[in-house]
């Protein structure tokens, strides 16, 4: 579970960092990227992002525009070529993306002139350990749940999804008169949305019950086994990615967790119909690597 490394995630920073400069002209799959660093892709742009302060994809695209920089004032290369070269196939994107990084246009950099923005080649642990996140390990059988799936992520978060998925689920729960099912409520977000089109990402609100009827509709979700860290979070849903980015921030990369490559588990224990946002309490399961 623990990494006995202090420097594990500066490590995997770093080997992220040299990845990118390598595959600059190519498109980088996270599924690849994954592999090849040896960290889960459900957890990757936040270990990253916890570690450097970049989301992934925004550290990429600096590296491409900074080496796109240096090809232009090196003269090596027209603007086309170098859009090519690192990646953008549309001319007027690169143009956009370029403008908006450097303030100033592709055509505009002069022979020998040196890019003013700069990406540290070497990226350090900015995390440091939050005392107040204080984690039980537990172990958990498999659990099927019954529930909706949905995607759409905006505003860092799954809110309004989950709101839609578990308002048509209620519904549903009503035919058969189940009453309130909150202490069983379980939402997981499948992928991050960070890793690709965020109207894409998928979401999963359910129940942790699995003798709900067929004639529902109801889709299932398997919880998997093994060794999990439970954390508690109080407030609004809106609002939990803070919460968890400080699990990342404060307790993973600081403690050298390794996480396996499962999703965050969230299990609602009251009714947000008849309770106010900051008093709303979910439970956080982070799945551990033993």
């Amino acid at each position: 579970m623990r990494n006995n490394s202090k420097n594990h995630y500066e490590t995997f920073a770093n080997h992220i960092s040299e990845y990118v400069q390598a595959h600059l002209d190519q498109e980088i799959v996270i599924d690849d990227l994954s592999e090849t660093i040896g960290i889960s892709k459900y957890h990757l742009n936040r270990l990253f992002q916890a570690t450097t302060g970049f989301q992934l994809g925004e550290f990429i695209q600096r590296r491409r525009l900074q080496h796109a920089y240096a090809l232009l004032s090196a003269g090596e290369c027209s603007v086309i070529d170098t859009s090519l070269a690192i990646g953008y196939e549309s001319h007027s994107a690169f143009s956009r993306a370029f403008l908006k990084a450097f303030d100033c246009k592709p055509n505009e950099v002069k022979l020998g002139t040196e890019c003013l923005w700069k990406t540290p080649n070497t990226l350090k642990n900015i995390s440091k350990r939050d005392l107040s996140l204080q984690p039980n390990i537990v172990e958990l059988p498999a659990r099927k749940c019954c529930g909706l799936y949905g995607q759409g992520f905006k505003n860092n978060s799954f809110k309004s999804l989950g709101e839609s998925l578990f308002a048509e689920l209620d519904e549903r729960l009503q035919a058969i008169h189940y009453e309130d099912y909150f202490s069983l409520a379980v939402g997981v977000a499948l992928e991050s949305p960070w890793q690709g089109d965020q109207t894409a990402s998928r979401f999963f609100a359910g129940v942790l019950d699995e003798t709900l009827p067929k004639s529902l509709g109801l889709n299932e979700y398997l919880w998997a086994e093994g060794t999990w860290a439970r954390f508690l979070y109080t407030g609004a849903y809106g609002l939990m990615w803070q919460m968890i980015s400080r699990i990342y921030a404060g307790w993973v990369i600081p403690e050298g967790i390794r996480l396996k490559d499962d999703a965050i588990v969230q299990v609602y224990l009251n009714n947000p119909k008849h309770t106010p946002e900051s008093e709303l309490i979910t439970e956080l399961y982070f799945p551990l690597q033993i």
